[in-house]
């Protein structure tokens, strides 16, 4: 049978044992989460790559040094006034347009060229204050339009 002292050092070559077993399961564990995280990234890029490849082959250009934003082209194309409910109606066709860089974030990107749009119709048409701006939008690529 063995000793006390004998259980003791067992015990305490266990203990440190298993702070090296549990030190290399971190190391385990971080070299995993980094190996996924490479995947991770190097999916990333090669999911940008193909939109690089069209916006190049469509005549564009990516500036890498520039962040990557729509922009809504607007052409007037008719005004018209209802006078019965004194509205002054204004159309644009509108193209949307990329510039810059990879977008990452489509809704955020839309909706600030949005209001870069709405920006660009009333600094244009000087409408005062106590008009109101409505916007409908349609594409002829929908199947319902809408």
């Amino acid at each position: 049978m063995d000793s006390d002292q004998e259980l003791i050092g067992a015990m305490e070559m266990y203990e440190e044992d298993r702070a090296l077993l549990d030190a290399v399961e971190i190391a385990e564990a971080v070299e995993r989460f980094a190996t996924v995280g490479d995947a991770f990234y190097e999916a990333r890029e090669n999911q940008r790559d193909w939109p690089r490849q069209f916006i190049e082959q469509s005549g564009g250009q990516i500036n890498p040094e520039e962040p990557g934003r729509f922009v809504f082209d607007l052409q007037p194309l008719r005004r018209e006034v209802n006078r019965r409910y004194g509205i002054d109606e204004r159309n644009y066709r509108v193209n949307l347009r990329q510039e810059g860089n990879i977008i990452d974030q489509i809704a955020p990107a839309i909706r600030d060229a949005m209001q870069r749009s709405v920006e660009q119709v009333l600094d244009n048409s000087h409408v005062p204050d106590n008009h109101r701006l409505y916007f409908d939008m349609f594409s002829e690529r929908l199947a319902a339009g809408t």
